[in-house]
This record gives C-alpha cells, structure tokens and sequence, in this order.
C-alpha cells in the first residue's frame, strides 16, 4: 500500500502514521517502510527509539554493488525497530530509509529506482520476501517520494497492490496527478483512492469543488484503465447523489496536527479512520484471496454448487431440515416471548407464519431459544394451518350470514372456537358428579363432534354456542373454571396462536372487519377477568391491522410488536443459510470462525468479515462502492422498512445458479476474493423481485392492472406520470393522494420531498420491470 502525493505539505506522512497506529491498535502487523528517499522522516515521524543501525536505503545499495557469489552482511533484522504502542492488540515496525549523513546522500544518488524496483528478482521483491518471512506483516505501508521521477511515482507505484493518492484541491495538484495516472495506463490491478489534504472549506459549497476534481480524477481512471472483470449494473440512482459528498475522504487543516513534533496527534485519529477502514478491507480482501486460491478451480466451483440455502420453512414437509440450524431468532423474539404481547403485526412475508408453525410443529426448538422461559407453557393453535380440522373461508362466510340474525357475536363464536379446540386436543376434560352438572348440555354438544375433520356438524354446533344466551353464560365459565384454574394448579400458561387470518376472513363484505373485532373483544374480556394463565398470541398482516376499527382499540398499544428484520438478523440468516454447505463452513472457520450455535452472540462485524467469503466486501473497486451487504439488506428492504427474510434465500439461490454459468468461461475474469460476483447477486434480486410482486399481486388482486402497468416506467416518478397510470388502472381508489399514501403504506413506493418525485422500492422495481436510470 503506497501512500503517494504529487507535492509536498499535504499531511502524506502524517496520515501515515495515524493510519498505521489506527491499524496496529486494531490487532494488526503493520510494517511502514520509508521510501521518500530525499526527504526522510518516517523514524522521526514515529518517534522511533532506538533507531536500527541501517535503513532500507544501506540494505538496497549493498545488495546492487555485492558481487552474485557474496552474500550481503545488512540482514533484514537490522533495518527496522518496532514502535511501542500501549494497549495495542497488533504491532508496527518500521524500516526507515537510514541514518541522514554524506554517506546516505551518496548512496541516495548511485541508487536507480530501476535496479531496485525493476524484474522477477528485483531488490524490492527480495525485500518484500525477506520482510514477509521475517515479521509475517498484515499490512505493509509504504511512505512514497513526492512528483513524478523514477522514485517518486511510476517506479514505486508499480511496487504496490494499491495507491492512496493525497491532493491539495486546487488545479496545479489536480495536474499533477492526471499526468500520472497517464503514466498508469498499462497497470491493470492498482487500485487507487483519493485524499484531499488539508482541506481549509469544508462546508457544502467547500467540498463542492473537492468533488468536481474527485469525479473528474475518476473519470480519468475510468479512461486509464480496461479491466475485464464482471462488471455491475449501472446503480447511479438517487442514494449515490445524495451520498457521493459524504463518501469523498477529506482531512481538514488540523493546528494541533501542523504544530506537532511527532505523531499520532490524540484526538486527531477520527480524521483518518476512513483510510485505515480502506487498508482494513484491501488487507481482508487479500487474506480471503489467498484462502480461495488455496483450492484447485474445480474446488472453488464445488463449494459453489455445494451452496444450498434453504428456506427456513417450519411448515415443510421435510422433516430433515434442521430447524433450530435454520431459525434465527431476530431481535424482536424476546419481545414475543412476554407474556403481555398478544398482537403480532408484520407483512406478508417477514416471518409471521414461521413463528406460528415454529411454536407448534418444533416446540423442543421454540423452548430452546426461548432459554426455559416456556418450559411451563403449552402451545395450541387456536385457529391457522396447523390443524387440519378448521373451518374454511365458506363456512366463515356462512356463520357470519348468520350470527347476527340469530342475536350472536364474533366475540361469543371465538370464545365458543376456543373451547372446542381446546376440547379437540384433550386440554381439559369436562368434571364428573355435581361439578359437572352445569355443563352437561355443553359436555352434549361437543363431545359428538368429530376431532380429525371439519364437518358441517362443527359450524351448526359453534353457531348454536354462539348465539344461545344460556350456553354463551356456561363457556365463559368452563373458559375461567376449566382452562385458566386449571392452568393455574399446575403452574402453566396457555398460549393460545392464531394464524391465517388474513386468508379465511373475505374483506367484502365486512366479514373481516367484524370477525377480527370480535376476536380482540375476547382477548379484551378475558383481560378483564383476569384469566392470567391464558395468552393470546394473533399473527395479522401490518395493513389489516390499521384499517381494523373497534372500541378501546388502544388496549393493544404496547402488546403488541411489528416483526422488523435488523440488518444484523438478515446477515445472521444468511450466514445460517450458508454455512449448511460443510465446504464452506471450512473456508469461515480459516478466516472468521463462528460456530453455528454462536450466531446470535456475534457481532455484525464478525458476520460480515465471514459473508464476505461468499459475496466480497465492496460491490466494486474504490471507496464511493456500496458495502455489499448493505447492498443486499437495502435491496431486499421496502419503502416501509420492511425486509423480506425469504427474498434473501431466493437472491442468494438465484446468484448461485448464475454464478455456475461463469464455469469454464476464461473471458470472464472474476473477483477472487468471493464466491458469488456482483452480477451474480444482481441476478439472484431480479429473482428475488420477480417473486415479491407475485407474492404482491397475490395480497392485492385489485392492482394487478395497475402493477401491470409499472413495466418499463421509470422507477423514479413524479405525480403526474403516477397520476396518469392511476387514472388508467386503479381508479377504484378514488382519491389520488388516498392511492398514493397506500402504495406507501404497503412499501411499493416513498415520496422524496427534495427531488419531488416517488421512488419505487428496488424489491419491487426489478420484478415489475421497470426502468431504473435516471435517479440522479
């Protein structure tokens, strides 16, 4: 890494040295090597006590004049000292260019940066060898010379893996350095990022002209350089504008840093924490390189294919998958664990299910992550998929045509449903003798029910329950009696789970509206009575929930949760998902090793450091790249916030798939520091939309046409073209602004007041097929 600036004074080595201070306190090896042959000042820079007897400039001169058969006396050990960092975890060492007399400044100039840099076998390779085997550094720094002659620019440049390039933002620099980067055209692999140095302005109108030179210096690269590598998909929409400013890396003029003898200056490191976060990830990128060029090519595509990632599906028929290596338990899983939430809001898609089926169909799983908080609680399913025997959408329909003639309720018909479950799966049994006398006629009814199926003896039998007064009376009390004293005997909880809401009630007709307020009225009533060891816990999809209207309905503010995906849960799920391949679960355990049962403890720095075998660190070169995995969360997020865990499984399927469609190809030069390329992920979220706006289409049949009509428009709209499709498509919606606040609401779009226009959430955007140019 060679730190190089075209003139002098622009705090080239001071940066230096904060960097490498910033990198060892990380637990980093740093060695700093001081090549500004003619201006030396690494050593002094650092304070370095005791200075080593030689510098590079004595280990180069006596290896260019020594005779092939002699070997050198100047060993490696003898021309760097380490600087003592207290409370660092890393090291650094620092080879300085030697000790300034009339000796140096001879050696200085018989030494050709060509005899050094030049070769196979030159003196700079021998070096970087020698150093490596003795140290075994993680990073290597480099002081560059300043201007552009055979020490200061070309030559040394060539030397590095990537140049860190510090400018004064005025023309005369900006000159400078487009010269070089002309002398650059034929280095393919350097990878160059800029650092405007002392920057006197930097308010908005300061950093205004700081990056009209940074885009043009990198449009200059763009020109100065060919790769072959995949390329991405253009990305330049509205987040990179807004953003491009606050990725540029600008130093201000800093007094204490001006006035200072020797460096790091405290309180200054902030400053340069951006480039040390460079040097971090260019090292990081190297270390997985080599891991993956370790293994053969048909190794590195056999781990590819032995990529799975499965879905966590806890209502699959296969009973292999492995569910407590698959579930990952989000952050919003302790609240859902207090016995007070009982509403469990969430769209279509974040998980709602899964949790339901997960407390069912894997309860040792549940309890498990629930860490013995449940080891008393019995689950049932008091309505959803779980249970065969239910009733269906028709015969909802049928009992609300009539209840209300009949003089029933909702309310008494899910109190009545609730008792028969409950009697369905043997959690009470009616008493004998006197204690049983009330309930002989309700004993009657239900016990000559069928359990395995749903007949239509079981919906004649609830609306009788639900609408004779006397019987309504009997299971409130066979309800507090049978259920919650009994509960409370033996020291359980019921929790009672209700799913599918959303697909068995029909909105038309009011249905939905009237059965759901029905259902929070009896959650409300048993609150009232108190029956503490009986809970609710009702799964409703997010838009239902705020259109639902009935009395008190504040009662559920604070019970309830919205299940949200943190970034931090995504990445956990997709490390989950990833590492079911054994191949490459090895690779993660040579870089960043997490045992599978300690995903949750970790940090969304150490899941990030593992993911990125899989999918890299940055989308491409240079530091205004997106971080990949933000990439992936952002994508597969909505306007509303909501992130879609089973997208990710698609995205990551479908990037696979195209991944194995490089195999065999040498035209492609691909990344080789992950598995799955930047187009490769762009194609798995073109799959991942795809069946979001099916998944969409599917809850929204009424805007079909007008989802429909979304296909080659452009992903950023103004009222007008959005006003235009309304009237074309989805003018049921009456009011304009009405249609337009739901789109919101639903996630499909958001209104961005300083562009004035709606932007069109990327999860949907790419499966409608629209256009997404033009967001800049």
């Amino acid at each position: 890494m060679t730190f190089y600036s075209f003139k002098g004074g622009v705090g080239r080595t001071t940066a230096l040295t904060h960097v490498a201070w910033i990198l060892a306190m990380r637990g980093r090896k740093v060695v700093a090597v001081d090549l500004d042959l003619e201006a030396p000042g690494l050593s002094t820079a650092f304070n370095l006590k005791p200075q080593p007897k030689y510098g590079i400039v004595d280990y180069f001169y006596e290896r260019s004049y020594l005779p092939e058969e002699i070997n050198p006396k100047i060993s490696i050990a003898e021309i760097f000292g380490e600087v003592r960092i207290p409370n660092a975890t890393g090291r650094l060492f620092v080879v300085p260019a030697g000790s300034l007399n009339l000796d140096y400044v001879s050696k200085v100039d018989d030494l050709h940066a060509t005899t050094v840099i030049d070769g196979d076998q030159s003196l700079w390779s021998v070096f970087k060898r020698e150093i490596y085997e003795q140290l075994k550094p993680d990073i290597l720094l480099i002081d560059s010379r300043t201007g552009i002659n055979q020490w200061g620019a070309l030559s040394l440049i060539q030397a590095a893996d990537e140049a860190i390039i510090f400018l004064f933002p005025n023309e005369q620099n900006k000159q400078g350095i487009e010269l070089l980067l002309q002398s650059l055209q034929g280095l393919k692999d350097l990878s160059i990022n800029f650092v405007f140095s002392p920057v006197p302005d930097t308010t908005k109108i300061g950093l205004s002209k700081v990056k009209q030179i940074w885009e043009s210096l990198l449009n200059r690269i763009k020109r100065a350089t060919n790769d072959k590598y995949e390329t991405d998909e253009d990305e330049s929409d509205l987040d990179n504008a807004q953003n491009s400013i606050e990725e540029l890396l600008v130093i201000p003029y800093l007094l204490p840093v001006a006035l200072a003898d020797s460096y790091p200056v405290q309180g200054t490191q902030d400053y340069y924490t951006k480039i040390a976060n460079l040097i971090d990830e260019k090292a990081d990128e190297i270390k997985r390189s080599n891991i993956l060029n370790t293994n053969t090519i048909d190794e590195r595509w056999n781990i590819i294919e032995s990529l799975q990632f499965p879905e966590v599906d806890a209502d699959a028929a296969d009973q292999k998958q492995d569910l407590s290596l698959l579930f990952q338990r989000t952050t919003d899983f302790e609240k859902f664990l207090d016995n007070t939430t009982c509403l469990i809001r969430g769209r279509k898609g974040t998980g709602k299910t899964a949790l339901y089926l997960l407390f069912l169909k894997h309860k040792s799983v549940a309890q498990k992550l629930a860490h013995g908080r449940l080891d008393n609680t019995i689950f049932l399913s008091a309505h959803g998929r779980f249970k065969d025997s239910r009733p269906s959408r028709d015969e909802f329909q049928f009992i609300h045509q009539n209840l209300q003639p009949k003089n029933g309720t909702w309310e008494a018909f899910w109190r009545a449903y609730l008792l028969l479950r409950c009697h369905q799966e043997n959690l009470f049994q009616f008493p004998k003798g006197k204690k049983g006398e009330k309930f002989i006629e309700l004993k009657r009814i239900i016990n000559n029910l069928p359990r395995e199926t749903w007949q239509s003896e079981c919906t004649q039998a609830l609306l009788e329950l639900s609408t004779n007064s006397e019987l309504r009376l009997i299971i409130k009390d066979a309800i507090n009696i049978l259920l919650n004293e009994e509960a409370k005997n033996n020291s359980q909880k019921l929790w009672f789970l209700y799913d599918d809401l959303d697909e068995d009630f029909p909105e038309t007709g009011g249905v939905r509206q009237q059965a759901l307020t029905g259902l929070f009225q009896l959650v409300q009533s048993c609150d009232a009575n108190r029956l503490t060891e009986i809970r609710f816990k009702i799964f409703l999809r997010e838009d239902i929930w705020n259109r639902l209207s009935f009395d008190n309905k504040s009662h559920f503010t604070g019970r309830d949760i919205i299940l949200q995906w943190a970034k931090i849960d995504f990445l956990r799920l997709a490390l989950r998902q990833a590492i079911q391949s054994d191949p490459f679960k090895n690779l993660v355990d040579r870089v960043a090793p997490i045992p599978i049962e300690s995903i949750d403890q970790a940090s969304e720095e150490a899941i990030d450091k593992a993911l990125e075998l899989l999918w890299g660190s940055r989308r491409r070169g240079g530091n205004r790249a997106k971080n990949v995995s933000r990439w992936v969360y952002e994508r597969l997020t909505d306007s509303s916030g909501t992130t879609f865990p089973r997208s990710l499984s698609i995205l990551l399927k479908g990037a696979k798939e195209q991944e194995l469609t490089y195999k065999g190809k040498s035209s492609i030069k691909l990344r080789t520091d992950r598995l799955l390329q930047g187009n490769s992920l762009e194609f798995g979220l073109k799959k991942a939309s795809e069946k979001r706006c099916e998944e969409i289409k599917e809850e929204y049949p009424d805007l079909i046409k007008f989802f429909d009509s979304l296909k080659n428009v452009s992903a950023f709209l103004e009222k007008e073209p959005l006003q235009r499709i309304w009237q074309d498509s989805a003018n049921d919606i009456a009011d304009f602004e009405e249609f337009a606040s739901f789109l919101s609401e639903i996630g499909i779009i958001e209104w961005r007041g300083k562009e004035q226009r709606y932007k069109v959430a990327d999860i949907y955007a790419y499966g409608f097929g629209m256009d997404r140019r033009g967001g800049v």
